[in-house]
């Protein structure tokens, strides 16, 4: 997903955190369960058992049971960060800081290899593909450049956007890219030879809020300015059946179910949340209402049966999506607006981010009821 989920923020962390609510469980003992971190900028490792964040102009690596410090700070020193990204091993950290893009092992906190340099501007975001082969990254000088990790050798570089890409996107098998600009327009290509796939799709004016490629690859969803979101087939850059409609104000994230059956949507005008069957394109519950401010945030658990929300009325909160209904309180202890969620792969952690500089890790409920 893309939008507002890593903004760069300004004020400081606490330097001593306080213990976070659990759900559904004793907290137990949880000797640090909020840790500093910078506006919403948050990967987590693969394997799940570790997460990464960005405070003071470093990288710190989290234990994610635990959220106790796993090795030392790193990146230090390099510039202001935007971006990070873990390889699909694991084994490096992708870090975007000004107008390059650094490699660290997440092993011994060291830089792996020389600065990837070339971008003319800030680098907004970072991915890898599936495969850890390519290192795609995106910047203020409209380009999109696909990196050698391995080498550290540029691949190449794709051009085609009108002004600043915010965002990259791999597809599953990483044979395909997607990248969103400032120019309005999500862009589809090849990443064997960076031509583009189909026209740029544009189907409403307004900035590209979110995008996202269903699990199987078959499907790329975006939204914009308008208030519907759009499924597009990858393979061409056409539509893939009838826009979903319904929201009521700019849709600001959606992410799918990791089965790829159902697919979660923000709605920016009544705050709240739909779900929908991608088979049948239709509703799968009623709109999850609760929020009182736009959602920026959305998370389905591993086993699809939770979805975890975050907003700008400061609060994260967890829903059955089987029913539609909401799971316990609403979590609270954010001062500001929650920017970024991330689900460990086991599915019993939580870890939310926004403006208030902190990070907190929740315990989820087994058995959400």
């Amino acid at each position: 997903m893309i939008g507002l989920l890593a903004p760069a923020g300004v004020a400081h962390a606490s330097p001593h955190p306080t213990a976070a609510h659990a759900v559904g469980e004793a907290a137990g003992a949880r000797p640090r369960n909020v840790v500093p971190g910078s506006g919403g900028i948050i990967a987590v490792r693969p394997d799940g058992k570790v997460f990464a964040t960005v405070s003071h102009g470093t990288v710190r690596l989290w234990n994610t049971a635990t959220g106790r410090r796993a090795g030392a700070a790193f990146a230090g020193g390099i510039g202001l960060i935007r971006a990070i990204g873990f390889s699909p091993d694991g084994k490096l950290l992708a870090v975007a800081a000004d107008n390059e893009v650094s490699l660290w092992d997440t092993t011994t906190g060291e830089r792996s290899g020389s600065p990837l340099t070339g971008h003319v501007g800030p680098v907004r975001s970072v991915a890898f593909s599936s495969s850890g082969q390519l290192l795609a990254s995106a910047g203020d000088d409209a380009t999109v450049r696909l990196w050698d990790p391995t080498t550290g050798t540029l691949v190449r570089t794709i051009t085609g956007h009108a002004g600043a890409v915010g965002s990259v996107v791999f597809s599953p098998d990483g044979r395909s890219l997607a990248t969103a600009g400032i120019d309005h327009t999500v862009r589809l290509w090849q990443t064997s030879t960076g031509q583009s796939i189909g026209a740029a799709i544009s189907a409403n004016p307004g900035p590209v809020y979110a995008m996202s490629f269903s699990p199987d690859g078959s499907l790329l969803a975006t939204s914009d300015g308008g208030s519907d979101v759009r499924l597009w087939n990858p393979a061409t850059g056409e539509p893939a059946g009838a826009p979903l409609t319904g929201s009521t104000g700019p849709v600001f994230a959606l992410t799918f179910s990791l089965d790829g059956t159902l697919l979660a949507t923000s709605s920016g005008g009544d705050n709240t949340v739909r779900l929908w069957n991608v088979a049948t394109r239709q509703p799968a519950a009623e709109p999850l209402a609760g929020h009182t401010a736009p959602v920026r945030a959305i998370r389905f658990s591993p086993n699809g049966k939770l979805l975890a929300t975050g907003s700008d009325d400061g609060t994260v909160r967890l829903w059955n999506t089987a029913t539609g209904s909401a799971v316990g309180s609403p979590l609270t202890g954010h001062e500001g607006p929650v920017w970024a969620l991330r689900i460990s792969p086991d599915g019993k952690r939580l870890i939310t981010a926004g403006k208030d500089e902190k990070v907190r890790l929740w315990r989820l409920p087994k058995n959400p009821a």
